[in-house]
Order: C-alpha cells, then structure tokens, then sequence
C-alpha cells in the first residue's frame, strides 16, 4: 500500500468510528426516549449522558479528520 492509500485508509477508519459512534448515539438516545415515556427519569437520564458521550466521541473522530484535511487543503486565490 502506498502513502497516497494509507492516507486514504486512515481518514476511511476515521469516517468508520465516527459512524460507529452515531449509531451507538442513536440506539442510547432511542432507550432514553423510552425510558421517559416509561416515567423512568433516571434510567432516561443515564441514556442520554450515554448518547452525549457518543456524539463526543464522534465529533472528536471528525475533528481529527478536520485536523488532518486542514494540512492537505490549498486554497484558491
């Protein structure tokens, strides 16, 4: 694999754990949902700090592509 493919492969799996993380998100903020129509307010709670940390753990992923990108990109004049 050349340097061109392993940099392409690095920001893919940076995609892939960002997507990972979502849909951990997802699933968390559909328990929470539930929980609080079930009028469990802590357990809804615990679900959804869960569905922050998620999303957290997303945006850090990004923000590591972002960050990478930022050092490739060339403006146009």
């Amino acid at each position: 694999m050349d340097e061109r493919e392993q940099q392409l492969e690095a920001a893919a799996k940076l995609f892939d754990t960002a997507a990972e993380e979502l849909d951990k998100a997802a699933a968390h903020a559909r328990v929470s949902a539930q929980h609080m129509r079930d009028g469990e307010i802590p357990r809804a709670g615990a679900h959804a700090w869960a569905t922050r940390g998620h999303v957290l753990a997303a945006e850090q992923s990004l923000d590591e592509q972002a960050l990478e990108h930022r050092l490739r990109s060339r403006p146009l004049a």
